[in-house]
């Protein structure tokens, strides 16, 4: 496989060039802008390149290649996209491949049906065979006249509406896979909405991602497997809560073979009896527990002042230390922020506080004057921007298969989202979609929450028999299946004010160091095992007691238990939901 990129371009780089090229960086691919007229300068026996360029470019390209009366070291693979200028793409594809009837047109309006071919799964990986309905971009062309004949060995990888948008053909005996999208997305982009969405500019995106993952499959970063796990927020641990009936659960969990998380309310640590929990004690391996919050009032984690977030953090650990000690049912330090709500400073506190990383469905902190999560975030394995602590997303079955499918394929962890009233239908629209995703094109491992997030990072293997590392949470398993001995060296973002008293493997102090904002360490892994690698933080003091009041504990429970009743109650009768569901409706057309 190509080991180098060459990006082309004539004069000099443009906008779409130098976002293709942070792209390609993000993905560890080693890459170079090339000018067209530089290209005969190449010498024969160069290293294996794929090239990247416009329509345009790359039809110069092999223009200038003809005509230079010399062997030129060809590509390996080509991969070409439309310009701004529609009428001058299609002479130049036209010129290319030396079909007068084929042109690219403007992409139908409204929802279309978006297809992507089931018969190149090599090619497009776990987006395999998905069917999608959603409007195109005005950037997003259809190429219509007919395919190019089967001389050009040709075949449609997505198509809309029945038309290509991302075709694959040969020229020269040389693959080239033209995205008719003139739109080339750029990373560095804010992210302002709730979350991530595909459709925002499938054609484009899914086309790219995936050449680039099979192309560069053995240069570029990748994972180190995909875990997933279903995460149910709020239920106390009982064998009911809601419409979720946690027996039933584990027989489903044992029948599809898929794990559950639960974000457990620490307020509630008290509310957990010696029978109730025996399930979930006894079934560790399918249940698993996390922390939602402290009190799960609004917004306090939301809050700006170090102190009250360190406060709430620290109390929320105690009570769940407690509810272990009268439980035995153990817990990961894993944070799932109650309602979506953190602030830019309440990571890097999370971290200090000992916890191994944060689940969330909201992307972008509430106190947006901070905000800066971008897109090459969102694609990455977890959120690191704020205080360089994992904040690792997840999503509602709503989001679409075609998410759960591209989080995948960038190698994302596959974390769903759900609430008790997920199960009104006896859990067969979780069992629908668990099998859904079970089908993509792509293998999951399916762990406790805790174990998913401990095995999430992105490798890379080295020529030398090494491996480089990229660590996401406080701790890491990192695993050998070879039949060698292989060197890791990991790498782990660092931030401004952190102070690591150790490093541990396997619970042992090793020696580390720190260079360009980055933690670095190694181990050696012998055949068939694995290394536990642990990044301990020091501890910052509580800098003043904060007194909660009585009144302030009044209403935390008050509203703990009418939550309780509207899940337990209200949502199970049409009768009482009906009337709340009115009552709401006078109250919002009062105000």
């Amino acid at each position: 496989m190509a080991k180098q990129a060459i990006v082309l371009h004539e004069g000099s780089p443009g906008p779409r060039e130098m976002r293709l090229g942070r792209i390609l960086d993000f993905f560890g691919i080693p890459w170079r802008p090339v000018d067209v007229s530089e290209l005969r300068k190449i010498p024969a026996g160069s290293p294996g390149y794929i090239a990247f360029g416009s329509v345009q470019a790359v039809a110069r390209a092999m223009d200038e290649r003809l005509g230079s009366g010399r062997t030129l070291t060809q590509p390996e693979a080509i991969y070409i996209y439309a310009d701004d200028d529609r009428g001058r793409s299609t002479r130049s594809f036209r010129s290319m491949v030396g079909d007068l009837n084929l042109s690219l047109q403007e992409a139908p309006a409204g929802e279309v049906l978006i297809c992507v071919s089931s018969e190149m799964a090599d090619v497009t990986g776990p987006m395999a065979g998905l069917k999608v309905l959603s409007p195109l971009r005005s950037e997003d062309a259809v190429l219509v006249g007919g395919l190019i004949d089967c001389g050009w060995k040709s075949a449609a990888i997505i198509s809309a509406g029945g038309a290509p948008v991302f075709l694959r053909f040969e020229r020269d005996q040389i693959p080239i896979f033209f995205c008719m999208s003139s739109h080339m997305v750029d990373i560095d982009q804010p992210v302002v909405k709730g979350f991530y969405d595909i459709k925002d500019h499938f054609c484009s995106v899914v086309s790219l991602v995936m050449f680039i993952r099979f192309m560069f499959s053995d240069i570029a970063w990748r994972p180190q497997e995909i875990g997933a796990c279903l995460i149910i927020d709020d239920p106390l641990l009982r064998p009911r809560y809601g419409f979720c009936n946690f027996e039933r659960l584990r027989d489903l969990m044992r029948q599809h073979g898929f794990t559950t998380n639960i974000a457990f309310i620490p307020w509630n640590w008290r509310r957990t009896s010696s029978v109730d929990s025996e399930l979930f004690r006894n079934e560790s391996g399918l249940f698993s527990v996390s922390i939602h919050g402290c009190d799960h009032t609004s917004g306090e984690f939301g809050a700006t002042s170090p102190e009250v977030l360190q406060a709430a953090a620290r109390l929320a650990q105690t009570r769940m230390q407690n509810h272990r000690s009268r439980t035995a049912i153990k817990h990961e330090p894993i944070m799932v922020f109650p309602q979506g709500v953190f602030s830019s400073i309440c990571p890097g506190i999370l971290k200090r506080e000992g916890f191994l990383a944060a689940v969330n469905t909201e992307l972008v902190p509430v106190d947006s004057q901070n905000a800066r999560t971008q897109i090459r975030d969102v694609w990455d394995v977890a959120i690191t921007t704020y205080g360089s602590f994992p904040i690792f997303t997840r999503r509602y079955a709503f989001h679409g298969l075609e998410n759960f499918a591209f989080d995948s394929l960038l190698g994302k962890p596959c974390l769903i989202v759900a609430h008790h009233d997920f199960f009104k239908d006896g859990g067969a629209g979780l069992i629908e979609l668990v099998e859904k995703i079970g089908l993509l094109n792509c293998r999951l491992f399916w762990r406790p929450l805790g174990e998913v997030i401990r095995r999430a990072c992105r490798v890379r293997a080295e020529p030398i028999g090494a491996k480089d590392v990229q660590m996401y949470g406080n701790e890491l398993v990192v695993d050998n299946g070879s039949d060698r001995t292989v060197e890791v060296r990991i790498r782990k973002r660092k931030s401004e004010g952190d102070v690591v008293s150790e490093i541990l493997c396997d619970e042992k102090p090793i020696a580390w160091a720190t260079q360009d904002q980055q933690h670095m360490f190694s181990g050696q892994l012998g055949p068939r095992s694995s290394k536990f690698f642990r990044v301990v933080y020091e501890e910052k003091p509580l800098t003043r007691e904060i007194r909660r009041p009585l009144p302030f504990e009044f209403s935390v429970a008050v509203r703990r238990l009418l939550c309780e009743f509207r899940d337990e109650y209200v949502a199970r009768s049409s009768f009482l939901s009906g009337s709340a569901n009115r009552l709401k409706a006078v109250i919002r057309k009062a105000t």
